[in-house]
């Protein structure tokens, strides 16, 4: 099947992937007892701040963090379609290798967005986090196009 037949299961896994991070994500603020600084309320405030010169409420900031993940990470869905047979041959599952091409992506493109403090202001168990929500967004997201595309 062609990358291109497989986009709709592609949003669909995104969209799966998705959700068990919104439902990792509400652990991880519990075990934290904060969001940390890389959350999508955080993202969305900073880049609204960068780049529409406007201040967010903690309401709208959550709003836009809701829907900015609500199309990153469907997309993300879509884009690991692309690469995806050509991780086949890799002794790592591919949910993990999704996982991981997410947190490269996302440590590459903070900085450059200026979309979360430094890295270096995070504390040990922020770093986890991040490591373990992108895995369980990998692993959910390939597992649901596995199922999809049977």
């Amino acid at each position: 099947m062609s990358t291109r037949a497989l986009l709709p299961q592609a949003l669909l896994a995104g969209a799966a992937g998705t959700v068990a991070l919104r439902a990792f994500v509400a652990l991880r603020n519990r075990v934290l007892g904060r969001p940390p600084p890389y959350a999508a309320r955080h993202i969305a405030a900073r880049l609204a701040g960068s780049l529409f010169h406007r201040q967010l409420s903690p309401l709208q900031a959550r709003r836009w963090g809701d829907g900015m993940r609500a199309v990153y990470g469907p997309l993300l869905g879509v884009a690991w379609t692309f690469v995806r047979e050509a991780a086949s041959g890799s002794p790592a599952p591919p949910g993990l290798l999704l996982g991981v091409g997410v947190l490269g992506f996302e440590l590459a493109t903070f900085p450059v967005l200026r979309a979360t403090e430094s890295f270096r202001t995070w504390s040990a168990a922020e770093h986890g986090w991040l490591v373990a929500q992108t895995a369980v967004y990998g692993v959910v997201t390939e597992a649901t196009l596995s199922f999809l595309t049977r």
